[in-house]
């Protein structure tokens, strides 16, 4: 399994921050943002690679925490090439790009947003998705104060089955929320190419998945620890107060 880290994003909205440093190493509880990522995917069973994309800007970036960075698997850089907000590819652009990079075909894949604070253990979603060996997201139940358009909306049947993905949806009714992290069995490789030759957004993975429930079984795996979404200055001010390393 390789899992694919995806950091090509500008935060523009988070500016002076982010102006000369990419979103996923601002530091948070002692430690980048990436590297709480990779301390809980790179030791689960079968992963062998950890694969970082960013943009051209930030990329000398991305390969001195590569560098320093203490893994049990190899970690590499990817430059998809883009300069600014004007020419990013969008991360199912850059899921795609790394796809047809490493290549990523006959490979399963664990994919985040690189900006995910994620403090929980990862190893029960792995479980899961080992046995259903089918597309699986994590969830949550979204903050009341946030369901409007920051979350991508998943409405599941009893067995845990996606019946619905709404990418931030001005309307939610489920207040169930993806939250950036995606369990790929090698099988939707093929898949991502169709939507992406069909016209399909390449900008958030949630408009892949709204494409692939219609078409496929994908799952919803529940969370329960500690995590955040570093979107703005907001919410990593709340990290940076209530996160424990």
């Amino acid at each position: 399994m390789k899992v694919v880290l995806l950091c090509a994003g500008y935060a523009t909205r988070m500016y002076p921050l982010t102006r000369d440093l990419p979103k996923p190493l601002l530091e948070v509880a002692g430690a980048p943002i990436l590297t709480h990522l990779l301390e809980r995917t790179a030791g689960l069973p079968g992963v062998d690679e950890v694969i970082a994309v960013g943009n051209h800007r930030f990329a000398a970036r991305l390969e001195r925490w590569r560098a320093g960075a203490n893994s049990p698997v190899p970690i590499r850089v990817l430059d998809d090439g883009s300069t600014d907000e004007s020419n990013r590819l969008g991360a199912l652009g850059d899921l795609a790009f790394a796809a047809r990079t490493v290549p990523l075909a006959g490979h399963d894949a664990l994919v985040a947003a690189g900006d995910n604070l994620v403090l929980f253990d990862l190893a029960p979603m792995a479980r899961a998705f080992a046995q259903r060996r089918a597309p699986q997201l994590a969830t949550r139940v979204a903050p009341a104060d946030a369901r409007s358009s920051r979350y991508g909306e998943v409405t599941i049947d009893a067995a845990g089955r996606v019946t619905r993905f709404r990418e931030k949806p001005a309307d939610p009714h489920s207040g169930l929320a993806s939250i950036g992290l995606y369990f790929l069995p090698a099988s939707v490789w093929p898949r991502l190419e169709r939507y992406l030759a069909e016209g399909g957004n390449p900008d958030a993975l949630g408009h892949f998945f709204a494409w692939l429930v219609e078409r496929t079984a994908v799952f919803a795996e529940p969370i329960g620890g500690a995590w955040w979404d570093i979107g703005d200055l907001d919410s990593l001010a709340d990290a940076r107060a209530k996160a424990r390393p």
